[in-house]
C-alpha cells in the first residue's frame, strides 16, 4: 500500500529536541493507522481513491499523521510516560476528529474536489474542450466534400 503520510506530515506533531524522525523513516505505523482512518470514515466518504498523498484529503492526512507521532512518541519515551502527555493529546485529537467526520460535524472540504480533479485530470481535445472554439465547427467527421 502506498503511504498517505510522509515523515514531514509526522514531525509537525512532533518538536525536533523531544523527537527528530530520520529523513528516510519508513513510517512502519502508517499502513496501519490508515487502514483504521479509511475503515472509519468509509461510510461517509469514498475511500477508494485514497490511495496516495496527493489523492488523500488533508484533513486525514493530519489525523494520520498525529496518530503515528502519538505511537512514535510512546515508543521513544515508554518507560518515562506515567502521566498524561502529549501521545495521549494526540490520540484524545485524533479520536475526536474521526468522530466529528463520522457524526457529519466536520467535512472534509477537499474530498470531492479531489474526486473531481482525479476524473478532469487527463487531456481534453476537440470536440470535448470547447476553451478555445469562437465560431461553429465548419465541418465534422464524416461529412463529405
Amino acid at each position: 500500500m502506498a503511504q498517505l503520510i510522509n515523515v514531514d506530515d509526522v514531525q509537525s506533531w512532533l518538536t525536533e529536541d523531544r523527537l527528530l524522525l530520520d529523513g528516510n523513516d519508513d513510517l512502519a505505523e502508517e499502513t496501519n493507522v490508515s487502514n483504521e482512518v479509511k475503515s472509519v470514515v468509509e461510510g461517509r466518504y469514498d475511500t477508494t481513491l485514497w490511495t496516495s498523498r496527493a489523492t488523500t484529503p488533508t484533513l486525514i492526512k493530519s489525523i494520520i499523521s498525529a496518530r503515528v507521532a502519538a505511537i512514535r512518541y510512546r515508543k521513544v519515551y515508554a518507560d518515562q510516560l506515567e502521566e498524561e502527555n502529549y501521545a495521549d493529546w494526540l490520540d484524545n485529537w485524533y479520536k475526536m476528529q474521526l468522530e466529528g467526520i463520522i457524526n457529519g460535524q466536520i467535512q472534509l472540504l477537499d474530498a470531492d474536489d479531489l474526486e473531481a480533479a482525479l476524473v478532469s485530470s487527463g487531456p481534453s481535445f476537440h470536440p470535448d474542450d470547447t476553451s478555445s472554439v469562437t465560431d461553429p465547427a465548419k465541418f465534422s467527421l464524416g461529412m463529405t466534400f
